[in-house]
């Protein structure tokens, strides 16, 4: 199979004018001028016309269980109040129709690998054979006495049970927060060599609960009957306490990441941990500006996420980049294009995704940009632009009917 585009745009820096990617089984086999390609390789040809084919983008961080929230979940003044909510709406029976429905739109905008955080054990079994790539974290949870040991419990349990057949998912685990996880949990997730994700530095609640032991999130646990009597507050910020279990390594991802002095960057920067960003879902909470672009500056790996549909207004990650270009004019386009492509597959510790190379895996989107003579990367940022065709390993998974 050939595809064939107005340009062809390999990673961030690169563009071919009339350019083409020959595809055979799941990989690319062959990328550039289009009558070169054409030339060593067999039909069907799918001329996607005025498009930018580009690697197909990774959305680092989502929650797919959460589909069915969308336009559900009331905006509040208070975050522990938007989790109760989100408690509420997610069932057993939600599990299945929400993540069937988070992949197709996921792959409608231009989504080809999904980092997605597993809530209640139910979403990798769903994933199983989806035509999406996916790294499905498992979560757990469990602050103190029964609560924690029947988080461990869970944990052994759920690792008891791998591997899991399908080539193009990976598992991986989520403790879930530092408010809501306790350091035994957190140290056999690291323990257990799989990749992790922790949702960390998310609020200023958490900062204060972690520092004095007060705030929202004592109420919050005191609500589920979760007993602190024996907790001590640890004076450290998030950042810091991570950094004390050893979650802060090259395989460990750090969601959201608002709140975060000048040491704690220092500390990410050395200790080779990735940092998923949510732009829009960062926005939909009012915190205080994100420091994306000190992290940028100090070297870390920082790729994008679009979180949930209980705090966005789409899973595309097509959108999400249009939005963070908006929102930080500062940073260069092919910064911006980097996170959501290589820097994605770095942070969930995929190799041969988030470019378009010789042998690598054919992970690819085809943009349809108003062809207006800016730069290609340029115009896939416009507003105007779409997603008209997805692949995934080689196989069409999505494609436009406009």
């Amino acid at each position: 199979m050939i595809l064939r585009a107005k340009y062809v745009m390999p990673d961030s820096r690169t563009v071919i004018e009339n350019g083409a990617v020959a595809i055979q089984g799941s990989k690319i086999v062959d990328i550039g001028l289009y009558p070169t390609v054409r030339s060593s390789s067999t039909p069907p040809i799918h001329d996607l016309g005025e498009a930018v084919l580009t690697p197909g983008l990774v959305n680092a961080h989502t929650h797919l269980d959460l589909t069915n929230s969308a336009d559900s979940i009331q905006r509040v003044p208070k975050f522990t109040d938007w989790i109760f909510q989100i408690i509420a709406k997610r069932t057993p029976s939600t599990v299945g129709p929400s993540v069937r429905e988070g992949v197709q739109q996921s792959l409608a905008g231009g989504v080809t690998t999904v980092g997605d955080i597993d809530g209640t054990g139910g979403s990798i079994q769903i994933l199983r054979d989806t035509p999406i790539r996916k790294v499905v974290f498992f979560e757990v949870l469990g602050f103190s006495g029964e609560h924690a040991a029947m988080g461990l419990t869970r944990l052994a349990t759920y690792l008891d049970s791998l591997p899991i057949s399908d080539s193009l998912l990976m598992p991986a685990l989520s403790p879930h927060a530092p408010y809501s996880t306790s350091a035994d949990i957190y140290r056999q997730c690291v323990a257990s060599g799989l990749s992790v994700c922790t949702h960390i530095a998310e609020t200023k609640e958490e900062l204060e609960f972690l520092s004095s032991g007060t705030g929202a999130f004592l109420d919050y646990l005191e609500a589920f009957g979760i007993s602190t009597a024996e907790w001590v507050p640890l004076q450290l910020t998030p950042m810091e306490y991570m950094a004390t279990l050893g979650i802060l390594r090259e395989s460990s991802l750090l969601a959201h990441c608002n709140y975060l002095i000048d040491a704690d960057v220092t500390t990410l920067a050395e200790s080779g941990a990735s940092v998923v960003f949510c732009p829009r879902s960062h926005h939909y909470f009012y915190h205080t500006e994100h420091p994306i672009l000190q992290l940028i500056e100090s070297g870390i790996n920082v790729a994008i996420g679009t979180d949930s549909l209980a705090s966005n207004w789409s899973l595309s990650l097509l959108d999400e980049l249009k939005f963070l270009a908006r929102t930080q004019p500062r940073i260069r386009p092919e910064t911006l294009f980097d996170m959501v492509t290589c820097n994605g597959a770095d942070a969930l510790g995929l190799a041969q995704v988030g470019r378009l190379e010789k042998d690598w895996q054919a992970d690819i989107i085809a943009v349809r940009i108003p062809n207006d003579g800016r730069p290609a990367i340029e115009q896939i940022l416009d507003g105007s632009s779409e997603n008209l065709l997805t692949v995934v390993g080689g196989k069409i998974c999505y494609v436009s009917n406009h």
